[in-house]
């Protein structure tokens, strides 16, 4: 086995955290370093993590803390899905990956059956008739609750379709022009300048985003940080666009294309609210 592979549990997610990052080249240091557990890393408040992050090198490069944070929170919050872990991991480890089953352990009556050792659970019958009788009740609840109110859930299943889209185009429609913005618009100046002062971009991300030689290269930079942002950037991205390019016949049209799609969210919104009364 080399020596770089994961040798556990918790250097394995710190593995697939990296790996979803694609900061693997960082995966060395944070075991040298002793700093292998993801999840309390993921709790950790920010000294102790600024702590971390120049310990292992990584604080040099302010959009990989960033992109390591944002892989790390995701990861945190459903750190399950991770379900391939190598069998020697799962058998050296198998306290931390099974508490559940770990605990049952004690419960459990061994008797010698031609020289092995067999475990019969005691309270696995037990656990199993508690789980059916909560699924006929849950069935039960969700068939009265249908009879009573028939247009209930299909409303609310629009309802919830029309919120999901929503949040989608929020979040996500920056990234239907991001070709055309990163080949055809200079980012990097006016901008820039005017996303800064309207707190949308930091001045120490200044530094990263004129760092690259080519003007794709810079524009590439800034729309990673923005598509990064938490918030809701399109409405903001599009107005300063609007206002720093006034005679580029180009960026107009891209921004004509961008309240387009901003009017289409605003229709959705509407019909969702029309519903919902």
């Amino acid at each position: 086995m080399a020596s770089n592979e994961p040798q556990n549990l918790s250097e394995w997610q710190l593995h697939c955290v990296l790996k979803r990052a694609s900061l693997l080249q960082y995966y060395e240091s944070f075991i040298k370093h002793g700093e292998c557990n993801v999840l309390q890393l993921s709790k950790a408040e920010d000294g102790k993590f600024k702590d971390v992050m120049e310990k292992v090198g990584m604080a040099k490069k302010s959009i990989h803390v960033r992109h390591f944070k944002s892989t790390l929170l995701q990861w945190a919050k459903d750190p399950g899905k991770d379900k391939h872990v190598p069998s020697y991991i799962k058998k050296s480890d198998d306290s931390t990956t099974s508490p559940a089953q770990g605990s049952l352990k004690p419960d459990t009556v061994s008797f010698s059956m031609t020289g092995k050792y067999s475990e019969v659970p005691q309270l696995k019958k037990s656990i199993q008739e508690i789980k059916t009788k909560e699924k006929e009740e849950l069935t039960s609840y969700k068939s009265e609750k249908k009879k009573a109110h028939p247009n209930e859930d299909t409303t609310q299943k629009y309802t919830q379709s029309v919120i999901k889209d929503q949040e989608h185009h929020e979040h996500h429609d920056l990234t239907g022009y991001y070709d055309e913005l990163l080949d055809n618009t200079v980012l990097d100046k006016m901008v820039l300048d005017n996303l800064i002062s309207r707190c949308i971009i930091m001045i120490e991300d200044r530094e990263e985003i004129i760092k690259p030689t080519t003007q794709r290269e810079r524009n590439k930079v800034l729309l990673d940080i923005l598509t990064e942002r938490p918030y809701p950037t399109f409405h903001l991205f599009k107005d300063v666009l609007l206002e720093s390019e006034p005679s580029n016949s180009y960026v107009q049209e891209i921004v004509r294309k961008m309240q387009s799609t901003e009017s289409r969210d605003e229709h959705i919104s509407w019909q969702g609210h029309e519903i919902g009364k």
